[in-house]
């Protein structure tokens, strides 16, 4: 939660067929890995993930990595990733929650303080400056929705 505003802030990292969805703010550190298969399966249940969070806590801004154009040699994992990011942005407009799609740069360079950070630079920050919330993460994944929750706060003091 922003101390000035009161304002708290929610981040989702996914996958193809995984969401993590955290709301630290409020205690909330929700990961969630589905079986591989169907697709349109995964996405219901993901929608069903953030919808769930959003109807429940109601935060007051969900930012959602954006995919990464470009990063999958694979044009099937990039049109899935684009799925489920359009999916996830869809399920929390349907219930009137703010939401912002951040580039990982961006949202890295916000919080941990460079956007080239890799994935144990981003793990070490947390663990260092909200140490009782890195401990509540159980992978990479929530660890960066933490992030996202706590860029998506910090946004509003700019």
């Amino acid at each position: 939660m922003n101390k000035k505003t009161g304002f708290v802030g929610a981040g989702v990292d996914y996958g193809t067929s995984r969401v993590a969805f955290a709301i630290p703010a409020m205690g909330v550190f929700e990961d969630v890995v589905l079986k591989p298969g169907d697709n349109l399966g995964a996405l219901d249940v993901i929608s069903e993930v953030v919808w769930n969070a959003c109807i429940t806590h109601k935060p007051d801004l969900v930012a959602v990595e954006a995919p990464i154009v470009g990063a999958s040699r694979n044009l099937r994992v990039g049109v899935s990733l684009g799925m489920v990011a359009g999916a996830i942005c869809s399920t929390v407009m349907q219930t009137d929650t703010l939401v912002t799609l951040v580039p990982p740069a961006s949202w890295k360079k916000g919080v941990v303080g460079f956007g080239n950070a890799d994935k144990q630079q981003v793990s070490r920050w947390l663990e260092v400056h909200h140490p009782i919330w890195h401990s509540r993460c159980t992978s990479q994944d929530t660890i960066d929705s933490v992030c996202l929750a706590l860029y998506a706060e910090i946004q509003v003091d700019r």
